[in-house]
């Protein structure tokens, strides 16, 4: 299972960011949130970059500290703050560019889908992320688009 965003369906408003980091930190702050939505002023649509919970997944395959894993129930990728460096390995892997530095701690952010029911998918109100089977590979993806 992972998210798939409709940028169609998009108008820009954030709720995803902004449950995203409620419900992993009790702040509404895009800088911890997981989801992140830019605007292409240029072709006038919204974008999102997420993780794709890639399989195989390149960002765990890069981690030499065994602080990323993929939770056998819901496919997420699971980051072990206690075992993460900050190296920043998993970030430069990432055909998506999906995961961030924690703004404040020293460990990475990866999209965990709120352990199987993600809240930016409950609360985006035009429906433009969903949570399914469909995915794209990343080999089907070019380095670091969103």
């Amino acid at each position: 299972m992972c998210l798939n965003f409709d940028s169609s369906k998009c108008v820009g408003c954030r709720y995803c960011e902004q449950w995203c980091s409620f419900s992993h930190f009790e702040v509404t702050n895009p800088s911890k949130a997981c989801i992140h939505i830019e605007r292409d002023h240029f072709a006038q649509e919204d974008l999102a970059k997420y993780c794709h919970q890639c399989t195989p997944a390149p960002c765990i395959a890069s981690c030499e500290f065994d602080a990323l894993s993929k939770d056998e129930n819901s496919g997420a990728i699971v980051v072990i703050k206690e075992n993460c460096t900050g190296c920043q390995m998993c970030i430069q892997e990432c055909p998506y560019g999906a995961p961030i530095m924690h703004p404040e701690e020293n460990y990475v952010l990866i999209c965990d889908l709120c352990g199987g029911e993600p809240e930016c998918v409950k609360h985006c109100p035009e429906d433009a992320i969903q949570y399914s089977v469909v995915k794209k590979e990343p080999s089907e993806v070019k380095k670091n688009s969103a």
